[in-house]
């Protein structure tokens, strides 16, 4: 349960301002040209850093509304835009209708 109460609007300007945002990341540049159409490789300085890296690419895109494909090797990741169309036959499901059940 949570209280609340009405108060003074300038009661508003004594709580703190949020951080600046951030400027435009280099994920930013990668993710526009995935969205282009194109293909990116990344190179990183080391392998631990690829997990964050990759994580940090998939919420941006979706961010941006897209969806990516990734794939990863050693220190460095590759990244394509992902058809949502294009599933691969195995992960596509033929339509049965509606389920039925059984008593």
């Amino acid at each position: 349960m949570i209280t609340w109460t009405e108060v003074d609007p300038q009661h508003f300007e004594t709580y703190p301002s949020p951080k600046p945002l951030k400027g435009p990341d280099e994920i930013d540049a990668v993710i526009e040209s995935v969205g282009a159409g194109k293909t990116v490789e990344i190179t990183l300085a080391d392998e631990r850093a690829v997990r964050g890296r990759r994580m940090a690419l998939g919420r941006r895109a979706k961010q941006h509304g897209l969806a990516l494909q990734m794939r990863y090797q050693d220190n460095k990741i590759i990244v394509r835009r992902h058809e949502q169309n294009e599933l691969r036959p195995e992960h596509q499901e033929k339509s049965r209708g509606p389920r039925r059940r059984k008593d």
